[in-house]
C-alpha cells in the first residue's frame, strides 16, 4: 500500500513525535510511507482566480509546491491528514494546503448524497483518515465540528473519510485503522439547522473583516458593504488578505464594538488566510469585553446547506473567544453576486441591509431574514433526477467552458496532469 502523510504541524513537536512512531509501524508491514511536512514546502494561498480550472486544467497558476503535494497526494492508496488543532480547528498551514487540493476535482458539478457536488477528475481517490492535536481546550464539541466538516471535505474530493482520531490514540491502532482490509466509513453528516444569535446592545460602528483571498474584488465584501449600508453608522472594513496588517487587524478587533467576519466557503469551511488572522486573535481568547461578533459565509454551492456545518465552528470560535454571537448569514449562488446588475440583487441587498439595521438597534441576526438569504437551503428529492439529467447537458457548464474556451484550454479540461 501507498500511504502519504500531510504532517500539517508549524513547527516541531507532539505531532511530528507521533508521527515518528507511527511511520515505522506502518512501514514494517511492507507499506510504502511517504511523509511531507508541510512546513517545509513553499505554499501560497489559494486565491480564488480558478486558474486550475480554466487555465491549467488540473495544476496551480500560482507556481509553488503544491503539484509535488498533489502529485504524491491522488496517487496514494491512502492520505493521512495529520494536524494540531488551531483555535479549535487544524492548522492555518494544513488549511492552506488543503485549499491547494482544488486542482484535484473537476469545475463541473454532479449530485451526490442529494447534493450538488463537483465531478471527479482522477478514476480513482485515496482512502482519507483524520489525525488530531488536541488544545488544551478541546472538547469533544470541537472534535464533532471538525470531523463532520473534513466528511463533507473529503465527500467533495470524491472519496469519503474512514476515521478521526487524536493523538491520545495508540499509533498502532491508527496504523491498524490506515491498512484495514475492510475500512469502516465514517457517516455522512446529517443536514443541521441554522444557529440563534443573541440581542447585543446597540453599537456605535462596525468592524469589518472582509476574509476573501481575492481582497476588494471578491464577493464577500459586497455582503459586508449592504450590511453596513443598513447599520447606517460608522464602518471600517480590513481585507484579511492584506497578511502584513494582521498585528493591526487584531488590534481593530480588539477594540471594536461589534465585528462581522465574512469569507467565501473553501473546502468546507474558511480560506486559508481567514484561518491566519482566526489564530492570530488567540491572544484575546476569554478576554472581558470581546465584541459581539457575527459572521458571512457564501458559496457557489447552489444550496445553503453546504456552509451549515462550518456555522457551528464559527458559533463555538465565537464563545471560544468569549464573544456574544449574532448568528452567520449562509448564502449559497454566491459567486454570481459580483457579476449580476445591480437591480438582479435587489432582495438580497435588502435583505443584508435588515440585518444592518437590526444591528443598529441591538438586536442579532434575524433569523427569519437569514432564512431568506440562505434560501434554497436544499432542494427537495423529487427534483436530483431532474439536475442530473441537467447536468449532463452542454449549457449547464457553459460558464466554465466559456472560460476554458477564452484561454484555449478547453481541449484540456480534464487533463489529469499529476497521473502517474
Amino acid at each position: 500500500m501507498k500511504i502519504t502523510i500531510l504532517n500539517g504541524s508549524p513547527q516541531p513537536g507532539s505531532l511530528d513525535a507521533y508521527l515518528a512512531q507511527l511511520k515505522p509501524v506502518l512501514e514494517a508491514g511492507g507499506h510504502n510511507v511517504t511523509q511531507i511536512d508541510l512546513r517545509e514546502l513553499t505554499l501560497r494561498y489559494c486565491v480564488g482566480c480558478w486558474g486550475c480550472w480554466v487555465k491549467t486544467p488540473g495544476e496551480c497558476v500560482n507556481r509553488d509546491d503544491s503539484p509535488e503535494m498533489g502529485r504524491a497526494v491522488i496517487n496514494s492508496d491512502f492520505v493521512l491528514w495529520a494536524a494540531p488543532l488551531k483555535m479549535g480547528f487544524p492548522s492555518e498551514l494544513f488549511k492552506r494546503a488543503n485549499d491547494k487540493h482544488l486542482p484535484l476535482i473537476h469545475p463541473y458539478m454532479e449530485v451526490d448524497q442529494g447534493e450538488a457536488h463537483h465531478l471527479r477528475r482522477y478514476p480513482k481517490s485515496p482512502r482519507l483518515g483524520l489525525l488530531l492535536e488536541p488544545e488544551a481546550d478541546t472538547d469533544a464539541r470541537d472534535l464533532h465540528i471538525v470531523t463532520e466538516i473534513h466528511c463533507r471535505t473529503a465527500l467533495n474530493f470524491k472519496t469519503r473519510l474512514e476515521f478521526s482520531l487524536t493523538i491520545e490514540t495508540p499509533a498502532a491502532e491508527v496504523a491498524r485503522r490506515i491498512t484495514d482490509k475492510a475500512p469502516a466509513r465514517l457517516p455522512f453528516p446529517k443536514r443541521l439547522p441554522a444557529t440563534q444569535g443573541v440581542p447585543i446592545k446597540p453599537p456605535r460602528s462596525l468592524t469589518l473583516f472582509n476574509g476573501s483571498p481575492r481582497g476588494r474584488k471578491g464577493n464577500t465584501p459586497i455582503f459586508l458593504r449592504e450590511i453596513a449600508a443598513g447599520f447606517g453608522g460608522p464602518s471600517e472594513t480590513h481585507h484579511l488578505v492584506r497578511l502584513q496588517e494582521t498585528d493591526k487587524m487584531v488590534q481593530a478587533f480588539a477594540e471594536a464594538e461589534c465585528v462581522i467576519l465574512g469569507f467565501p466557503l473553501y473546502t468546507d469551511s474558511m480560506p486559508g488566510v481567514a484561518k491566519h488572522f482566526i489564530e492570530a486573535l488567540e491572544p484575546l481568547k476569554g478576554r472581558n469585553g470581546n465584541p459581539p461578533i457575527g459572521f458571512v459565509v457564501q458559496s457557489g454551492f447552489p444550496e445553503g446547506l453546504h456552509s451549515r456545518y462550518v456555522e457551528r465552528y464559527l458559533e463555538k470560535l465565537a464563545n471560544r473567544l468569549g464573544a456574544p454571537y449574532l448568528g452567520t448569514v449562509v448564502k449559497g449562488n454566491g459567486e454570481g453576486t459580483r457579476l449580476m446588475p445591480p437591480e438582479m440583487n435587489g432582495k438580497l441587498f435588502a435583505n443584508l441591509q435588515a440585518l444592518g439595521a437590526g444591528l443598529a438597534s441591538g438586536s442579532c441576526f434575524d433569523p427569519s431574514v437569514l432564512s431568506k438569504i440562505a434560501h434554497p437551503e436544499r432542494f427537495p428529492a423529487i427534483l436530483w433526477p431532474v439536475f442530473q439529467i441537467f447536468l449532463r447537458l452542454p449549457i449547464a457548464h457553459s460558464y466554465f467552458d466559456g472560460m476554458l474556451k477564452k484561454n484555449g484550454a478547453y481541449g484540456q479540461r480534464f487533463a489529469r496532469p499529476f497521473a502517474e
